[in-house]
């Protein structure tokens, strides 16, 4: 299995296998996470596959580009258009012939014993917000995602099938100027109903090419009518693969610290104080 291990804190990105208990869920209580999970880049073959997963590839490289072209470049001419900018604005940023690690996740959430349920207070991943553009997630009958909505409550994301999630990103949201935030969620112990079942779930993760500049649009009408919240100098800011590289090999490892708003833990990435949610 080591051949197909992803090197997360090395070079920052997801491809290939993740095991259990990587993630820090509750440093305090030394509560770690149960999940495993295994990342497909868009270039299927770059990477080597285990034998069980070879024969699929020329599915698995369908889908990834049926969610490329066919989901994630609407939606990012959406944006674009809702940003009276124009309509491949955003869809030049993401190539997929470019150098950038989207990919497609297959996760797998293990249910954990009384003790770390109680001792986390049945958060399974805490409360964050995701580091690319846009995130797609196939929507899955057991429950556990939740996003935390404007008043400040924690909301369960009902399933429909064959709908989609759309997660916006990081990334997205120093395109838009903070005009589009990054969807902050979580994932807790599903419902009462489910949980002899494990949690299951398939997700498209897109990225700009890593030389694309994380800077806003600033010939966007919209973002000049209501003004652009920056977080950082646009000297400073970081390019894509820098962010992704950063937010990747912390995430779940570094010690986070108290931040000043309730229930709020803080990082620096890049300069730039990202959060962490309880």
């Amino acid at each position: 299995m080591k051949t197909y291990t992803a090197n997360i804190e090395k070079v920052g990105y997801y491809a290939g296998f993740k095991g259990r208990q990587f993630w820090k869920v509750d440093a305090e209580n030394h509560i770690l996470d149960q999940i495993e999970h295994y990342g497909i880049a868009k270039d299927v073959t770059r990477r080597p596959h285990p034998q069980a997963l070879r024969p699929f590839l020329p599915e698995v490289d369908a889908f990834v580009q049926h969610n490329h072209f066919n989901i994630v470049h609407p939606i990012l001419r959406l944006l674009a258009l809702s940003l009276e900018l124009p309509e491949e604005t955003l869809v030049e940023k993401h190539n997929f012939d470019g150098t950038g690690e989207t990919c497609v996740r297959f996760m797998k959430y293990y249910r954990r014993t009384k003790e770390e349920e109680e001792k986390s207070k049945n958060v399974w991943l805490k409360g964050h917000t995701d580091v690319g553009s846009v995130t797609i997630l196939w929507s899955q009958p057991i429950g556990g995602l939740q996003i935390l909505a404007p008043d400040g409550r924690w909301k369960w994301v009902r399933h429909i099938e064959n709908a989609l999630v759309i997660n916006t990103g990081d990334m997205m949201d120093f395109f838009s100027g903070g005009y589009y935030k990054p969807t902050i969620h979580r994932v807790v112990q599903p419902p009462e109903d489910q949980r002899n079942y494990d949690r299951l779930s398939v997700f498209f993760v897109s990225m700009p090419d890593d030389n694309v500049r994380l800077l806003p649009c600033v010939e966007s009408p919209v973002l000049h009518h209501f003004g652009i919240q920056r977080r950082c100098p646009d000297e400073d800011a970081p390019l894509c693969a820098a962010w992704r590289k950063g937010r990747t090999t912390m995430y779940g490892r570094s010690d986070l610290k108290k931040g000043i708003e309730h229930n709020v833990e803080e990082e620096v990435i890049e300069g730039i104080v990202v959060k962490h949610y309880n």
